[in-house]
């Protein structure tokens, strides 16, 4: 086991906040890790890495179950509240015990983690690749995630129960939304210089680290470990921060911050970022026509206007240069048609039919956490864990999301509901995100962070503030 330097920096800021620093402070610390997504704070014997995020988590959790931390009753709050998230997590650490011995060489799955030193006949061979089922390490190290995933949860449920939680959670992610922002536009201009040297210094972790040009136009992948993952964490962002900008929390700094990940967003070239963006903003359109109030206008208005002001800014540009046209064109057909038939597309396809066929072949038990390769959540979920988890994940998702609760769709002058309203939103474009590029059932310290979140500042707010922490019944699941 190797502590990286970014391990040693987590090491003194996380000693120094666990000593002197607040819950808040801590969270903030955890916010900022959530950035290198392509990192490794420490490198295992094994050729594993443990990124940053979980390495904060550690800190953060110690903060808040050390003697004399004052959170012991906050943090049992915390796990109640995120009760169907623990179900789904107990399941899959039994199942990841249990499934592959219980189905042991009845399947034959393409494996989580590639294998090395493997041989093909063909490039068909290598795209399918498959083994038969057994135990393996990914059983563990999945396992290892989710209690991960469980945490985040947790420890954001306290620290957004905090006096400042609210505050923290909003300006951390404006600055990690800028600093994102601002570490695609480099790894675009930066290629082929000592940026990229740079940035690849934060590209430290034991993942495929890829870099992309397609038609000659270079894609956006920061110091994550490849564009789509960098999307992916910059969508579910920006609707947190568009959101909060549509509640008017901070307007000045979430709508600026906003803005630039919207921008960074379209000129990503990500498929992921124009499924998110189009799914994001197609739902603000349904809510604004179906729900009195949910859009205001001046909101209206400013994005009337940004809407023009992109189709005036394109229309010149293409005036300029109109060689684009045909790079764009060529650009869009491979990433929205030629995709589909495309090596990658035939491959993910694969991998997602396999949830469904493990889902089949167990009669809804499930194989475990870690035992194939998916490339959709939603497939993974129902493979891995089968019934009792896919429901568990879902009671949870709805009781953070409120889909009855006024609050949700329509701005509030609470600004603890405002907030929590920005994570329901996040929260379900998390879920979207991973829907489309998740390899595991973990969903991820994204969702878990704003599921905690939201649950939190609902809970906080003076309205409901005689409601119990966790209610399991059918309404209080849905209201």
């Amino acid at each position: 086991m190797q502590l990286t330097i970014i391990g040693a920096i987590q090491v003194l800021f996380g000693l120094v906040l666990l000593l002197a620093g607040s819950v808040e402070a801590m969270f903030a610390f955890l916010l900022v890790t959530t950035l290198f997504s392509g990192s490794a704070a420490i490198v295992l014997a094994s050729g594993s890495s443990i990124p940053p995020i979980d390495f904060a988590l550690l800190f953060m959790a110690m903060r808040l179950v050390v003697p004399g931390s004052g959170q012991m009753r906050a943090t049992v709050h915390a796990v109640e509240a995120n009760g169907w998230l623990l179900v789904f997590v107990v399941y899959g650490l039994v199942m990841a015990f249990a499934g592959p011995r219980l189905f042991a060489g009845q399947f034959a799955f393409a494996p989580l983690r590639a294998e090395t030193g493997a041989t093909y006949t063909s490039r068909l061979s290598f795209l399918l690749a498959t083994r038969s089922f057994e135990p393996s390490p990914q059983n563990m190290t999945s396992s290892i995630y989710l209690v991960g995933t469980l945490v985040a949860a947790t420890v954001a449920h306290v620290a957004c129960k905090a006096p400042a939680g609210r505050m923290t959670l909003v300006r951390t992610m404006v600055l990690v939304g800028i600093v994102h922002c601002l570490f695609g536009v480099l790894s675009v201009v930066g290629r082929g210089t000592a940026i990229n040297d740079v940035l690849g210094f934060f590209r430290n972790g034991s993942y495929a680290q890829l870099t992309q040009d397609v038609e000659g136009i270079s894609r956006m992948s920061g110091i994550s470990t490849e564009p789509s993952t960098y999307a992916a964490f910059g969508v579910i962002w920006f609707v947190f921060l568009a959101e909060c900008w549509l509640r008017r929390v901070n307007p000045w700094l979430t709508g600026t911050a906003a803005a630039c990940l919207g921008a960074a967003l379209l000129a990503s070239t990500a498929t992921t970022a124009y499924v998110g963006l189009a799914a994001w903003f197609g739902l603000v359109g349904l809510r604004s026509l179906f729900v009195p109030g949910a859009m205001p206008a001046d909101r209206a208005l400013w994005l009337a206007v940004l809407g023009l002001g992109a189709v005036v800014a394109g229309s010149l540009v293409l005036l300029w240069q109109p060689q684009l046209v045909d790079r764009i064109m060529l650009f869009s057909q491979h990433i929205l048609v030629d995709k589909l038939s495309s090596e990658s597309g035939i491959q993910r396809r694969f991998w997602a039919l396999q949830g469904y066929h493990a889902f089949i072949g167990t009669y809804g038990i499930g194989v475990g956490p870690g035992s194939f390769r998916s490339s959709s959540l939603f497939t993974a979920v129902i493979g891995c864990v089968g019934a009792v988890g896919a429901l568990a994940l879902l009671a949870h998702a709805l009781i953070a999301f409120k889909p009855l609760r006024w609050s949700t769709y329509v701005p509030a002058s609470d600004p603890d509901l405002a907030v929590a309203g920005a994570c329901a939103w996040a929260m379900l474009m998390a879920l979207v995100v991973a829907g489309i590029n998740a390899p595991s059932c973990d969903p991820g310290s994204d969702f878990a962070l704003l599921s905690g979140a939201a649950l939190a500042l609902r809970g906080r707010s003076a309205r409901h503030a005689a409601r119990p922490v966790l209610d399991l019944s059918p309404v209080a699941v849905l209201a």
